[in-house]
């Protein structure tokens, strides 16, 4: 396991500034046993961030990756199935519950004891421990940095370490001294341990001589370690009080999302209404023009031609989906109803009566032409009808069955009133041959030719 936790820590923790305190071998409980491993990893950098990780062998070669990582206080609860058994299954339950068999009951002890460490010193005891015994919980668990993995972890060094240069030379010397060392090894021994003793005695008589120094020592020794449970006691209400504001942090920064989206909600609906005000508003005044303009004037004729534009305008301008759901524009669409059938009304009516006027008109009479026996001209009639050419087209498009039924109005009067002109001039032919039946006999094929011409 020692050589897997330095693996891990190299090659997937180092990169990341992570550090690794515990490891597990789980797999999922009641499936194809596909082993992983379980990580309580801490950041380097503060504020620090604690993650549960699973790491899991690839299957193409010798090297681990990251699959999956939860946030510390994203763990609700770790249930350890019995607290009075070995048993191997343990249950984490972050937005769900991941059930675990551990390779041991060892190692499963082990980590959660690490899990409840973290969670005294980052989480302020927020993670609830089921079914775990207290003695486990009481136990004390390797510090973060008795577990960090630096360089990967190293085996215990043997207890027989070589000798230095410097070490190598002074034995050499002091065997030179005693040229008896290599015949008579016992007697190199005692003088050795001879020396040895002097030097342990002088060694006595040196601290017993600054017996008063060392006790200043151990007094400043005293003084240094509770200064350092003072600071380590400080350092830890600031960092539950940073803790703190990074919870508030995270609020403000949510806060300001949500204000963001709100902003970019209120956007988007200022420019659909906009969008509807510029393209779905009638001007006052073309209302009053569709409802009451004046259809004989110019100006009048005008003033409804640009009217009934702005109102085609509104009525076919394209909607965005949903658009047409809304209360406003139903209504808008509904007075633009309203306002197009009373126009197309009115419209009717006033060229109806129009050309039932032109068709009894009796200014221009085929008594007016007898001198030259011609038939009347209709131009101030077409030129009168000529003005409403705009508004009979959008009466086309809007309301055909009126358009058809005011065409054949137009050409049944004007019908009438050619027949009624051509009747005239033909008597008028009639009479003008009767009273030059009594000149010469020229004159009278004369006038026959001229009859024939209008046949």
């Amino acid at each position: 396991m020692t050589a897997i936790k330095h693996a891990l820590q190299r090659d997937i923790f180092t990169p990341n500034d992570e550090r690794l305190l515990s490891i597990v071998n789980v797999c999922k409980a009641g499936k194809k046993k596909k082993n992983c491993f379980l990580c309580a990893t801490v950041t380097t950098e503060r504020p620090v961030q604690v993650k549960v990780v699973k790491v899991k062998k690839s299957d193409k070669g010798d090297f681990y990756k990251r699959q999956m990582a939860w946030e510390l206080r994203d763990l609700t609860e770790v249930d350890a199935k019995d607290a009075n058994k070995e048993n191997p299954e343990f249950d984490l339950h972050f937005e769900k519950v991941y059930r675990w068999v551990a390779s041991s009951t060892a190692e499963k002890n082990s980590f959660i004891s690490c899990i409840w460490k973290l969670n005294q010193r980052y989480l302020r005891k927020k993670v609830e421990f089921v079914n775990v015994s207290p003695q486990l919980l009481e136990e004390s668990v390797p510090s973060g940095e008795s577990q960090i993995v630096a360089g990967g972890d190293e085996d215990a060094l043997d207890d027989y370490q070589e000798l230095n240069a410097r070490e190598e030379q002074d034995i050499e010397s002091m065997m030179e001294v005693c040229e008896y060392a290599i015949s008579n090894a016992e007697a190199f021994a005692e003088k050795l341990s001879r020396e040895l003793q002097v030097l342990d005695g002088a060694n006595i008589q040196s601290i017993m001589a600054s017996e008063k120094q060392v006790n200043i020592l151990m007094q400043l020794l005293d003084q240094a370690l509770a200064e350092v449970d003072n600071i380590e006691g400080k350092l830890l209400s600031y960092e539950e009080m940073l803790q703190s504001v990074k919870e508030q942090m995270d609020q403000i920064s949510q806060s300001n999302r949500l204000i963001q989206i709100s902003n970019t909600n209120n956007g988007k609906l200022l420019d659909e209404i906009q969008f509807l005000v510029n393209y779905m508003d009638l001007s006052k005044g073309h209302i009053k023009a569709l409802q009451e303009g004046d259809l004989s004037s110019p100006k009048g004729i005008e003033a409804c031609i640009n009217a009934s534009e702005a109102l085609s305008q509104c009525m076919n301008v394209a909607l965005k989906p949903g658009h047409e759901k809304l209360m406003a524009v139903k209504q808008q669409q509904h007075l633009f109803s309203e306002l197009r059938d009373a126009f197309a009304r009115r419209l009717t009516n006033h060229l109806n009566n129009v050309f039932v006027h032109q068709g009894h008109d009796q200014s221009s009479t085929l008594s007016q032409h007898t001198a030259e026996l011609t038939l009347p001209k209709h131009s101030p009639l077409h030129r009168d009808l000529l003005r409403y050419a705009k508004l009979m087209e959008w009466l086309k498009n809007t309301q055909r069955e009126k358009y058809e039924g005011l065409s054949r109005t137009y050409v049944d009067y004007m019908t009438r009133l050619y027949e009624r002109e051509i009747k005239d001039f033909f008597e008028v032919a009639k009479i003008k041959m009767a009273g030059t039946s009594k000149d010469g006999k020229g004159k009278f094929v004369r006038c026959s030719s001229c009859f024939k011409s209008f046949h």
